[in-house]
């Protein structure tokens, strides 16, 4: 049986991938763990690698560093982080990225 962490978290990515196919990114679905070569918790989406997390306390370098490496375990180009924003609705989250990704995100959207 799920630890309630593990409930909650598994929630949080459902509400996530249902808001994204909801905008219109119908393709999304929510990963299984991937362990060592994890891919993040979001498919569907081939540029990003989405770390997907519901915590007390953010840790945004922490969320970022791992966002990130799942950007280069999935092979794709950006990573971010989505973050539950307490007691506010699934489209009030936080999507944190360095800015080095955000610098690459905006050159790829002026082309």
């Amino acid at each position: 049986m799920s630890s309630a962490n593990k409930q909650k978290g598994t929630r949080w990515e459902v509400k996530v991938c249902d808001y994204l196919r909801q905008q219109g990114f119908t393709e999304t679905f929510r990963l299984a763990p991937g362990g060592e070569l994890d891919p993040g918790d979001v498919g569907g989406l081939p540029d990003w690698a989405i770390e997907v997390r519901d915590r007390a306390k953010h840790d945004l370098s922490r969320n970022v560093r791992d966002a990130n490496q799942r950007a280069i375990n999935k092979g794709s180009r950006w990573g971010c982080s989505i973050m539950k924003k307490r007691q506010h609705p699934v489209e009030d989250a936080y999507v944190v990225l360095d800015l080095r990704t955000f610098a690459e995100v905006l050159k790829a959207l002026d082309r």
